[in-house]
């Protein structure tokens, strides 16, 4: 018998409509001949009662310096409250199932605790429950190191557990259930009526995800491609069978295939001698840089104090409130959409901080007020 993994969301967990159609899903997935294994994340969002941030707000109300091991304690145990009390709802509704942690699952990860990488996973337990016609509801987001500590896997890591489980069982496929119906080119939330895509391939989709695109972990990404799998990005609350990522390219009538915002962006600017511009690239930590008598580096705010720790002794001007939007093209379409971003900017110069430009994609940066109207523009140009 073939095996489909289905991913619910915290959106797609929280609330009974939302369970309702999450039981209409496996129901539908055994009714083609499939088992299943469902992965799932904690319920809600930010100010909700189990959700990850509300948890890791428990700890820093104490003291905001925590041990990261403590924290990822906690934070593993919004992902168990949704696996024991969505395993409870199958049952109920006559679908018999076994709740696992990811301990339980023999999930075998680093040891870098709120950002480890999964290492291993032993399938037996969870095949054991397999044939026994049980559906196994594992808690996403987790593992365990060699020495029985709980890590978690970062943002996103529901996602990341879904598709290497995926691939450790040898999965027909991976369905990541959300809140949209697909990939869309730009985030409907900013364009109402943006066109979904049909199909994207693993380097068009990371290229997105690592830019900003929060439909899917760019750690999903590469874990799906390792394993030459089929991931659909499909709505809870629909029936469609949504985007499929897999190593066919995007296929699109507009002249791009995604847009990718980051609100949160800052730039440096240092004296060249003062600033270990190699060490910081190869980490990730510096995107961008720009060089004059002065390095301009753009990175992401959330690595700034870490970009400053190691240049506490130079002189450097900071600007905070930056946006990113890049927008990714296949390169025939590279000089044609160059003309008219050209166009564009002569007429809104006074708002552009800086662009970028790649073989298949580019980088504009503004402030962060204006990076919302400054995709819907181009959205509309293209």
């Amino acid at each position: 018998m073939s095996l489909v993994v289905q991913k619910f969301g915290g959106t797609s967990v929280a609330t009974p409509q939302a369970r309702d159609r999450l039981l209409h899903h496996v129901k539908q997935c055994q009714a083609e001949g499939h088992e299943v294994v469902l992965v799932v994340s904690a319920m809600g969002r930010k100010g909700d009662p189990y959700a990850t941030d509300t948890l890791i707000g428990l700890l820093e109300q104490i003291d905001p310096h925590v041990d990261l091991d403590k924290k990822d304690l906690l934070m593993s145990c919004g992902e168990i409250i949704s696996c024991a009390l969505l395993s409870h709802f199958l049952e109920v509704h006559g679908i018999p199932a076994e709740p696992l942690t990811g301990y339980q699952a023999r999930i075998l990860t680093t040891d870098a605790f709120s950002q480890s990488d999964i290492l291993n996973i032993d399938t037996t337990v969870i095949k054991n429950y397999l044939s026994q016609g049980k559906v196994v509801v594992l808690a996403g987001f987790q593992g365990v190191t060699w020495d029985g500590k709980i890590t978690t896997l970062g943002r996103g890591g529901s996602d990341t557990t879904a598709v290497e489980l995926g691939g450790y069982l040898r999965a027909q496929r991976v369905d990541i259930f959300t809140d949209v119906p697909g990939v869309a080119i730009v985030d409907p939330r900013i364009v109402p009526d943006a066109a979904y895509l049909e199909n994207i391939s693993y380097a068009e989709m990371y290229q997105l995800a690592a830019h900003g695109a929060k439909v899917i972990h760019p750690r999903a990404v590469k874990a799906a491609e390792k394993f030459a799998l089929s991931v659909y990005v499909r709505s809870t609350f629909s029936d469609e069978r949504g985007t499929l990522i897999s190593s066919t390219p995007c296929t699109t009538t507009k002249k791009i295939f995604g847009m990718s915002l980051d609100a949160e962006m800052s730039c440096l600017t240092i004296k060249k001698e003062d600033c270990p511009i190699p060490d910081f690239e190869k980490q990730g930590i510096v995107l961008y840089t720009t060089q004059e008598d002065s390095y301009h580096l753009y990175l992401k705010k959330e690595h700034v104090s870490r970009f400053l720790a190691n240049v506490a002794h130079s002189r450097y001007e900071y600007m905070d409130s930056l946006g990113r939007l890049s927008v990714f093209f296949h390169p025939e379409n590279r000089e044609e959409i160059g003309v008219k971003t050209g166009e564009y900017f002569t007429q809104h110069k006074t708002h552009i901080h800086d662009v970028f430009w790649f073989d298949n994609y580019t980088s504009i940066f503004v402030g962060h007020e204006y990076v919302q109207t400054l995709a819907r523009d181009l959205y509309q140009l293209f």
